[in-house]
């Protein structure tokens, strides 16, 4: 972890001071060095810059003797913390492109985009169309202070194979959409390394699949997207930080918490203190083990030949100490209970409060479109691992019927909503008239806001509902809508079909991360 330098000023001012010259540093060099990047076909070999380990990797296969791959942040480096220097910043925007993870790990890109957009420069986003999890607040625990590294999704795709195969494959893509002469190599170096990839996707399948004890306890929560991949749970300490000698209280919270839950191996990086596990084994009475995120190799495993795919079955080998044993479920050390949210249908009546048409104000887009195009699909994969109630085909299915509607596209104002269905239009006045409670068969709430119109001519439309998971007068940000001809009491009897609307200017992948999210 990188220590706050002692320079009297705060972190947040330091750092400002930092990129305030990084950048204007690599501004001068731009304008003053930076020479065309080079095209392919000149004859001369690509010159690409990735970002950390499991970037490099992944490109360097699929990009071969085509050109030359260089690794920014050094082996053994701490790839959550590192901030580039105006160096490197020049250094990547003289490349050709450079590969990076995401804007969730490496949060320094987005600053120093502006400069590099005066370069010939080619960015490169390995996770491009794939959907992150949704930070649980338990994905690292390093101490990011400043909010440049508040990560609002689970960057750690690269510690799953099966993700790993979705990454190269997106890199594949954009290489070839950047360097199309250099295409059919591009898919003979990433159609080889696939292999591998799924080859090492199935061992994990195969042997994971058999996991008499589905839960293992890891000191860096890096490994969710492997346990979902894989019918695991990953159960991380809370506070387990191995750069601290543990206090003798700390160490009688641990005792205790491997009793109750008989746990044999708690997990940790390779470069924790030795000190510390040993402190942990001796004390708890357990047995401590390596699970390595990938998010750098050393110099040494470098030397030794090791790499992704190696690496990962020494993962898989570490993992199996746990899962071959039988035992039962392991109960997270500081269990978050089921928040019960007015979001979640849990209020009491007299807290719901009456609302207008101006609430839902705005251009909307249904959903359905996007579910028949498969644009929301990777939302049923991660429902389906994440609850293990359904399959995602019997996800989406699900969802077909709750979001089915001929209505693409409503237009509401303050006090009117128009109907677009195909090329067809219809617009009608609304007067709001009271809510209705509902309870749900688990327990909860909802409620639906309650509207019509005197137009004759409304049809299906004369009655509306909307349901949002609000309780009281708030702009809502997606809604589920019903409506139809006969009465609002008849409109109350459906359940099981909701279309649901989007603001219009969304894109369907960013309507499928606020899904997930959701």
């Amino acid at each position: 972890m990188k220590k706050e330098a002692k320079t009297g000023i705060s972190r947040v001012r330091y750092k400002a001071i930092l990129w305030g010259s990084i950048l204007l540093a690599c501004s001068l060099q731009v304008l003053a060095a930076c020479s065309p990047a080079k095209s392919s076909k000149d004859g001369d070999r690509l010159e690409i810059i990735a970002s950390f380990y499991p970037v490099y990797a992944f490109t360097k296969e699929i990009v071969g003797d085509t050109g030359e791959v260089k690794l920014l942040v050094p082996a053994g480096s701490e790839a959550h913390d590192y901030e580039p220097s105006a160096r490197d910043l020049a250094n990547i925007s003289k490349s050709d492109a450079f590969v990076y993870h995401n804007d969730n790990m490496e949060t320094w890109v987005k600053k120093a985009q502006e400069n590099w957009q005066k370069s010939d420069l080619k960015l490169i986003n390995a996770t491009k169309d794939i959907l992150l999890l949704p930070d649980d607040g338990t994905s690292h625990d390093h101490d990011h202070t400043g909010s440049d590294h508040k990560h609002e999704y689970d960057p750690h795709t690269w510690t799953s194979p099966y993700m790993a195969i979705k990454e190269v494959k997106s890199i594949e893509q954009q290489l070839i959409t950047l360097y199309p002469d250099l295409a059919d190599k591009f898919r003979e170096n990433a159609s080889k390394y696939l292999e591998k990839l799924e080859a090492l996707d199935s061992e994990f399948t195969e042997k994971l699949g058999q996991a008499q004890q589905k839960n293992f306890v890891t000191q860096h929560s890096a490994f969710r997207y492997l346990a979902l991949d894989y019918g695991l749970n990953q159960v991380p300490i809370s506070g387990l930080n191995p750069d601290k000698e543990p206090s003798a209280a700390r160490l009688a919270e641990l005792k205790k918490y491997v009793a109750e839950n008989d746990i044999k191996y708690i997990y940790f990086e390779d470069n924790t203190s030795d000190k510390f596990a040993k402190t942990l084994a001796k004390e708890a009475k357990i047995q401590v083990a390596s699970l390595n995120p990938l998010e750098s190799l050393t110099d040494k495993d470098l030397k030794d030949g090791k790499d992704y795919i190696s690496v990962m079955k020494e993962n898989l080998a570490s993992l199996m100490k746990t899962t071959s044993l039988k035992g039962t479920d392991i109960k997270a050390e500081n269990p978050s209970e089921t928040t019960k949210t007015v979001a979640n249908g849990y209020f009491s009546d007299s807290d719901v409060k009456d609302r207008s048409l101006s609430d839902y104000k705005g251009d909307w887009q249904s959903v359905y479109p996007l579910l028949q195009a498969g644009d929301l699909d990777q939302v049923f994969d991660y429902k389906a691992k994440i609850k293990k109630d359904m399959t995602a085909q019997a996800y989406k299915e699900y969802y077909q019927k709750g979001y089915a509607s001929d209505v693409n596209q409503i237009k509401i104002t303050n006090d009117s909503m128009t109907f677009i269905q195909n090329s067809a239009s219809s617009s009608y006045k609304y007067k709001y008239v009271g809510y209705k409670i509902l309870t749900y068969k688990k327990g909860n709430k909802g409620v639906r806001y309650l509207f019509e119109t005197d137009d004759p001519n409304a049809g299906q439309f004369k009655y509306i509902q909307f349901s949002d998971h609000n309780i009281g007068p708030v702009k809502s940000s997606h809604f589920h809508i019903f409506y139809g001809g006969e009465s609002q009491d008849k409109l109350l009897e459906e359940i099981d079909n909701w279309p649901t609307y989007y603001p219009q200017d969304m894109s369907s992948f960013e309507i499928a991360e606020e899904m997930l999210a959701h």
